[in-house]
């Protein structure tokens, strides 16, 4: 795949992944704010799912940078 046909879907995936952080910062800061103790265990375990997902889409966007320097 040459750099010019992949570069538009790297911006598509830049773009989806910024709109994403956007939504979910929010979130989180509301979370924080209202949370109770009854709601801390719950509550981590969605932060603790957000940052796996957060850092496998890290994983791809660094093999997408390693693909298209090598093209």
């Amino acid at each position: 795949m040459k750099a010019s046909q992949s570069e538009p879907l790297f911006v598509e995936f830049m773009r989806h992944r910024q709109m994403e952080q956007r939504r979910h910062q929010p979130v989180v800061a509301q979370r924080r704010a209202t949370a109770d103790q009854s709601e801390a265990s719950n509550v981590h375990s969605q932060e603790v799912a957000w940052a796996e997902r957060h850092a496998h889409e890290r994983r791809l966007h660094d093999s997408a940078i390693a693909q298209l320097r090598q093209d």
